[in-house]
């Protein structure tokens, strides 16, 4: 072996050893991308606003216009003391007409306005529910009471009634959100009730048309439940448990409760806030001077600016 074969084989000895090439492991597939969640679409809320000691104060204006009407009717001074707070005007006036010996014609079919039909006097008093609801007698008494309220319309602020404090405001920071309906649930017949928010300065504001009215019925759940089918009438698609009822009185509360609505008390009647909460209520207010407490319960306060 010569010397320069010697030499090679010594560098081939030196060289480190090779080592098999180690394939790249393979690239993992990318992990499938979760399709976007959509929330659902805000709901509607229909808030139905009752108007006396809630929204106005009447001041006594209903009783000072029945008690000549009924005094007409009747040739003497009238019996009164029929309890009007939280109550509709159908049951108010068809109690009265009971108190003073007149019979109720329980005819359950269509009624017209017109003369008062022919006064017999009254057997025993019953209080099965709901006498008068679709008596001639009653409409007419109606009819002549809200004439009266018209004729007279000025006696309302001129008693000491009005706008309750905060009411104009609040009404006003709800129709701000563009999801909020604003009708009226009220034991007001539609007659005097329009003329009360005219005189009291709500322009149009509750809307009369998503509202049910104290001459179409004697108990509130139904007004209620009336006041929701006009709003879905209208396209706007709400349900009972859609609807906030806001009120004064214990009567407001069940109504709600009973029709499957929510209820808002205000404190600004002669209902206590205590038996507002006992009654049911889901939100107590003091009045309707906080909007934002307003806004935050009937739990559109964050999507209200």
């Amino acid at each position: 072996m010569t010397r320069a074969d010697l030499a090679t084989v010594r560098r081939a000895a030196a060289a480190p050893a090779l080592t098999p090439a180690t394939p790249d492991p393979p690239t993992a597939a990318p992990a499938p991308t979760a399709a976007p969640v959509t929330p659902p679409a805000p709901a509607p809320v229909l808030v139905l606003w009752d108007l006396d000691l809630t929204l106005l104060d009447p001041a006594g204006f209903g009783s000072r216009m029945i008690t000549p009407v009924l005094a007409e009717l009747l040739g003497r001074e009238p019996v009164m003391g029929a309890s009007f707070a939280g109550r509709t005007d159908r049951a108010i006036l068809t109690d009265l007409l009971v108190r003073n010996g007149m019979n109720i014609d329980d005819d359950t079919g269509p009624t017209r306005a017109g003369p008062a039909p022919t006064l017999a006097p009254a057997g025993p008093a019953h209080s099965s529910a709901p006498a008068g609801e679709g008596s001639p007698l009653v409409r007419s008494v109606m009819d002549a009471v809200a004439d009266r309220c018209e004729t007279f319309a000025d006696d309302l602020l001129a008693g000491g009634g009005g706008p309750l404090p905060g009411a104009h405001d609040a009404v006003r920071a709800l129709a701000a959100h563009p999801l909020v309906y604003q009708g009226i649930v009220t034991g007001n017949m539609r007659r005097t009730a329009l003329l009360k928010l005219r005189v009291c300065g709500f322009d149009g504001l509750p809307d009369p048309s998503l509202g049910a009215f104290g001459d179409h019925r004697s108990d509130r759940a139904h007004l209620i439940l009336d006041a929701v089918a006009a709003a879905r009438a209208q396209g706007i698609d709400v349900s009972p448990a859609q609807a906030v009822v806001v009120g004064d009185h214990v009567h407001d509360v069940r109504g709600a409760l009973d029709a499957g609505a929510r209820c808002v008390g205000v404190a600004t009647g002669r209902v206590s806030a205590d038996d507002l909460h006992s009654a049911g209520a889901h939100v107590v207010l003091p009045d309707l001077t906080d909007t934002q407490a307003l806004r935050a319960a009937i739990s559109v306060q964050k999507t209200i600016s």
